[in-house]
């Protein structure tokens, strides 16, 4: 019976094993009334050396939500500082001055304007004021040509268009010393060139634009080399659009050069570039050395925009007017205005 209980002994040391199930082994060999009765004490064994660690077991399956805790207490406001303390003060000046007022009295207000023309017009409005007001204002005039100006000289018109105006009249074109070349092509023509206080030429564009309304009349200056003068008017003048090849329109000869336009009635304008003339067998704007622009026919009784020369070398050469000086003496000094009233 102790061979077998130091056997039991040694197995639980080895295995390091002191679990219940061990010691009731143990305890049930102890109890037997032989074991008890003849088994003496032993002495105490060696603790054994640790076994190695068995394998980490499965996790366990996640426990039940705590209860949630009490509310804590609610801390003080922070106290505001001078500046946001200004912020809140400035913007409720804002609001109340965006604020519109509950009542708001409205008065009548009388304008009274001044128009170009004779009429004098009252507009009335009503704004949110407590007194009644008269206003006057003064329109400029629109000027559309020097006949609605006082002015002799330079004058800028309402269009934006300088002009020189002279007793009414409006200068489109002006020969004197032969100091601006008119020998030019069809944009020049159309668009002018030259000193508006010398020789210049105003632009058929321009002279189109006055004329177009009709009721426009026409007044031709001639100077010789001697100083001699005549005139040529016309009563009836205006010249077409680009479109129509500014066709010229005059009529109503009076005078004492004697009437070198009407040949050129109903023509359209001809330049270097731009031949519309009706001679077959060249173009009259270079016929004679130049490059004139002109209305030309086959070619024509005049010829005011020519080359300037103070003598003539052949026929229909130089500034022409045929009914007064005839083909082969030149002019000095040419105008041509016109005035619509």
């Amino acid at each position: 019976m102790r061979g077998v209980i130091l056997l039991l002994s040694l197995a639980c040391f080895v295995m390091m094993t002191y679990s219940q199930q061990c010691r009731q082994v143990l305890t049930t060999v102890c109890d037997d009334d032989v074991v008890n009765s003849s088994m003496q004490k032993g002495d105490k064994s060696d603790v054994g050396r640790s076994g190695i660690p068995g394998a980490q077991g499965d996790p366990g399956a996640k426990g039940e939500p705590g209860r949630v805790g009490q509310k804590g207490m609610q801390g003080e406001s922070c106290a505001l500082g001078s500046l946001g303390t200004d912020i809140v003060t400035r913007l409720a000046k804002i609001e109340e001055l965006l604020t519109p007022p509950s009542t708001t009295t409205i008065a009548s207000t009388t304008v009274t304007t001044t128009t170009p023309s004779t009429a004098t017009s009252t507009v009335t409005t009503t704004t949110p004021s407590s007194a009644t007001s008269t206003v006057t204002t003064t329109t400029r005039s629109i000027i559309k040509s020097c006949s609605t100006s006082s002015s002799n000289g330079p004058l800028n018109l309402t269009s934006g268009v300088e002009v020189y105006c002279e007793d009414g009249w409006t200068i489109f074109q002006r020969r004197i010393d032969g100091s601006v070349n008119f020998g030019r092509r069809w944009d020049d023509y159309a668009n002018g060139f030259g000193q508006i206080d010398g020789e210049f030429w105003l632009g058929l564009d321009n002279i189109h634009e006055m004329t177009r309304g009709g009721g426009c009349r026409l007044k031709i200056e001639l100077w010789d080399f001697d100083g001699n003068q005549r005139h040529a008017n016309y009563s009836s003048f205006s010249i077409k659009s680009a479109e129509n090849l500014y066709r010229l329109n005059v009529s109503g000869y009076s005078g004492d050069a004697g009437d070198s336009l009407a040949y050129h009635n109903g023509r359209p304008f001809s330049t270097e570039d731009s031949d519309n003339d009706s001679w077959a067998y060249g173009n009259c704007a270079t016929r004679r050395g130049g490059s004139q622009g002109w209305w030309f026919g086959h070619c024509g009784n005049s010829y005011l925009n020519g080359v300037w020369m103070r003598q003539s070398s052949g026929s229909w050469r130089g500034i022409i007017w045929n009914d007064w000086k005839g083909w082969d003496e030149p002019l000095k000094e040419t105008k041509m205005k016109l005035r619509c009233d």
